[in-house]
């Protein structure tokens, strides 16, 4: 798993929603599929002192490229990290895997409310 930290700045006082998505995340199957998974993911998070910085949350989706891991792992490592790297007020991610073998799959962990 991937384990540099992610960086973080201080949020400013206004009440706010940061969202970021991208469509290029991809990890290995861990299963005998033979090739790499495919997601779009959404991170919706309300700040509490720190916000997340995106340069190193792209090079952490990135760190996932070789490494052999389920979407239900990859959401909560993913809502781990980020949950200790900003200590975010509410947190919520949504992980789409492209469809395979006509089976879409998601996986959702969080504040359901920033929906």
């Amino acid at each position: 798993m991937p384990e540099k930290d992610m960086e973080r700045f201080e949020a400013p006082p206004s009440e706010q929603v940061t969202t970021f998505e991208t469509d290029e995340l991809t990890a290995l199957c861990p299963f005998d599929f033979g090739g790499p998974d495919h997601y779009t993911l959404v991170i919706k998070y309300e700040p509490a002192d720190y916000c997340l910085e995106s340069r190193s949350l792209k090079q952490r989706l990135e760190s996932y490229r070789d490494e052999e891991i389920t979407a239900e792992r990859l959401a909560d490592a993913l809502y781990r990290a980020i949950e200790d790297a900003i200590v975010p007020e509410r947190l919520y991610i949504r992980l789409e895997q492209a469809r395979r073998g006509g089976i879409e799959e998601t996986v959702e962990v969080g504040d359901r409310a920033l929906c």
